[in-house]
């Protein structure tokens, strides 16, 4: 008799494969969830990449528009000893002549050593007078290098050192900073002390004192206020020394180069995003921007056009500044250059700048929160088919595993099956014979 089996139910099935494939069809909706996740966290990228373009917009036309821009002034020293700086607060048009008679010095003194030490005292006490301040000190012993070892651990503005010189060693002390404020002296040393620089402040000298002029010093060898807004700084003695201010134009030119380069760079950026394959093709409100970059240079000001100060417009949509187009234009009419380029092209562009990028209603600010409401929700939707697909792949397991387990079964039952007909079949042909 023919054996009885049952084939390709409980051997030969990959039921691992079987899930995993179904898995990926009933993932399918998660898929797409993400694909649009990423594409939304991109077009967030991008917004705030443009915001980040157009907040440096705002914040150079800021600067540009600022007064204290078009109130700087720089000053100019007619000698090379004597270097000048000007503060916000410095008005163009001021100027000083004055002589430097004395710079600042710091005060050196020495004393000799008599039979290796310079104090012979016990305990070896003694002070240092600085700055209307008298210090006791003990030092170690009285020899220069104890003594010398005691003051700069004292902290009293001296600084002291042993100086070995053709007739012996000294101790020698120096003030740590220069002017007669910063002098000092000595008591309870067994040699006198010996002034080899005198202390002395920085001084500057206009016109004859004895005769309606006057002097100026400072402890240090820098001055400041001679000049409202002017700190200047004296290296040698020196005569006739003239420090002019005039109104810094080449900072002012400075402005509206990082105005113009910053909207080139909000322009390239919003290109980018914008073009045939871009994250922000054909988006309107990067559109509408870019073109508001281009219009405002393009429609110019009440006055006139903003060509006649340096600034104009290119036919591939670039800004361009000339630095000597300005300069010519503000030493002709400053406050004309001011009124075209601060007041309208720098207001304008700040005008622009914060309805983009405000924190709370800017154009730019409202589309990134709204993308990330977006990408927030598809996230949350990600997560719960996280849930229902591990749900759902823990079922088909147990199913196909309870499958494999009653067709092992079946097939163990089948193989008894087979075993005992065979063995039915044997005893019958037996019997017949």
């Amino acid at each position: 008799m023919a054996a009885f089996s049952i084939s390709g139910l409980a051997s030969g099935i990959d039921t691992a494969s079987l899930i995993s494939q179904l898995m990926v069809v009933a993932a399918a909706p998660q898929t797409q969830l993400k694909t649009q996740l990423n594409t939304e966290n991109s077009v967030i990228a991008a917004y705030q990449a443009i915001n980040t373009k157009i907040a440096a917009v705002q914040t150079a036309a800021e600067a540009l528009k600022s007064a204290s821009t078009w109130s700087a002034a720089t000053v100019a020293s007619s000698n090379t000893s004597v270097v000048a700086t000007a503060s916000a607060t410095a008005a163009a048009g001021s100027s000083a002549t004055f002589d430097v008679t004395q710079v600042a010095r710091a005060q050196t003194s020495t004393f000799a050593t008599a039979g290796g030490v310079v104090i012979s005292g016990t305990p070896p006490n003694f002070t240092i007078t600085t700055g209307g301040n008298t210090t006791s000190i003990t030092a170690a012993s009285g020899t220069p290098a104890a003594v010398a070892a005691a003051i700069n651990s004292a902290g009293v503005g001296v600084r002291a050192s042993v100086v070995n010189t053709d007739a012996g060693p000294i101790l020698q002390l120096t003030s740590t900073g220069t002017g007669t404020a910063n002098s000092f002296t000595t008591s309870g040393l067994d040699s006198p002390q010996q002034d080899v620089v005198t202390a002395q402040n920085a001084q500057i000298t206009v016109g004859d004192p004895n005769n309606g002029g006057y002097t100026v010093s400072s402890s240090t060898n820098t001055f400041t206020d001679v000049i409202p807004g002017v700190t200047f700084t004296v290296s040698s003695l020196a005569t006739g020394v003239n420090l002019s201010l005039s109104s810094d134009s080449a900072g002012m030119s400075s402005k509206v180069q990082a105005l113009v380069d910053s909207v080139n760079a909000a322009f390239t950026i919003i290109g980018q995003a914008t073009a045939q394959g871009g994250i922000l093709p054909s988006d309107s409100l990067s559109t509408k921007l870019q073109q508001s970059l281009l219009s405002t240079v393009a429609q110019g000001f009440s006055g006139g056009s903003f060509n006649q100060y340096g600034v104009t417009l290119t036919s591939t949509g670039q800004v361009t500044f000339d630095s000597a187009a300005f300069a010519n234009a503000y030493s002709a009419d400053p406050a004309g250059t001011q009124a075209a380029l601060g007041t309208a092209l720098g207001g304008a562009y700040d005008t622009l700048g914060i309805a983009a990028t405000d924190s709370v209603k800017g154009s730019l600010t409202l589309a990134v929160k709204n993308d990330q409401a977006t990408a927030a929700d598809y996230t949350k939707q990600i997560s719960k088919w996280d849930s229902k697909l591990a749900d759902m792949q823990t079922a088909l397991t147990a199913k196909y595993s309870a499958m494999e387990s009653a067709l092992s079964k079946l097939q163990s039952e089948s193989t008894w099956l087979t075993s005992t007909l065979a063995s039915i079949d044997g005893s019958k042909s037996s019997s017949s014979s």
